[in-house]
């Protein structure tokens, strides 16, 4: 089979294809063709150098078909998707109806879950309000999605060039230094950017909202006001897609099979084109998901 590697850590460079072996089936894994597979931060992380153990395939997302019985499937959870087949462990598997397409079902993994746990964290309930920073990155975009589709109002903020595009996801577009966000009095505010938002999202909180950050796209040292965080109430939260249960998993993919949730996919790519959409996201020139196709 064919699959990206990664032999040595470095720039987007070092993702190369390459043909190996098909994946060894063990004991309660599941053997699946890939047809899509979704590109997230935690690859671009791994693929510099930070937690992943040499060589290895990148890859946590993909939606294809189950070799043993043909049943369209999502993998989700499981290193090595960047691959024609991948083996992965039963519960990682998730069935997923005719109707949603394999591209949108990828970019439902790990962004829609982390955004899921967010969001559970803090609280969102049925017109509550909820600022999303960095609304046009994978996350941000799953969570203006399962935000609209819980009844919040939604805010949203980005570059200059991406702000009619949030209008379209049915978020009100903000410019990062856009002095209303001071003014919003937010319930819940997702902040997966870091040091460079930290003090706004504070700041755009209302009395005991909530602050919910699963990492930083940029500067991971975020300084706090903690006159701020006092006089507010406000509570910061960790998240992870972790956190989220199978069953709530597949209650979100049933929400995407009926239209109910719309994974924005910005750009369908070719397997060896993964260099370039590793490129392509640290460039920020990506609106929601790139995914790879094999196919």
């Amino acid at each position: 089979m064919r699959a990206i590697v990664v032999r040595e850590a470095g720039g987007p460079e070092v993702l190369r294809i390459e043909e190996g072996p098909d994946p060894v089936v063990d004991k309660g894994y599941v053997l699946v063709r890939v047809a899509a597979a979704a590109v997230n931060h935690v690859d671009i992380s791994q693929r510099a150098g930070m937690g992943a153990t040499l060589p290895f395939t990148p890859g946590f997302d993909a939606a294809g078909t189950r070799v043993d019985n043909g049943e369209r499937v999502i993998v989700s959870g499981q290193i090595g998707c960047y691959a024609e087949l991948v083996s992965a462990p039963e519960e990682f598997v998730y069935s997923i109806p005719d109707t949603l397409d394999v591209a949108e079902a990828a970019a439902l993994g790990v962004t829609y879950r982390t955004a899921w746990a967010a969001l559970e964290a803090g609280g969102l309930e049925e017109g509550g309000t909820l600022l999303v920073q960095a609304g046009s990155s994978g996350t941000g975009q799953a969570c203006i999605d399962i935000g609209r589709s819980l009844g919040a109002k939604v805010y949203a903020t980005a570059s200059n060039d991406k702000l009619d595009r949030l209008r379209v996801l049915s978020a009100e577009p903000l410019a990062y230094n856009d002095p209303r966000i001071g003014e919003l009095e937010a319930n819940v505010v997702f902040d997966p950017v870091g040091g460079e938002t930290y003090e706004s999202s504070l700041n755009a909180l209302k009395s005991g909202g909530k602050l919910v950050t699963p990492g930083a796209l940029g500067n991971p040292i975020a300084p706090v006001n903690l006159w701020t965080l006092v006089s507010k109430g406000a509570t910061i939260i960790g998240v992870g897609a972790a956190t989220v249960s199978r069953e709530r998993f597949e209650q979100l993919i049933d929400l995407a099979g009926r239209g109910k949730l719309q994974p924005a996919v910005d750009r369908e790519l070719p397997l060896e084109q993964a260099a370039e959409a590793h490129r392509l996201i640290e460039q920020r020139r990506v609106f929601g998901k790139i995914v790879l196709r094999t196919d």
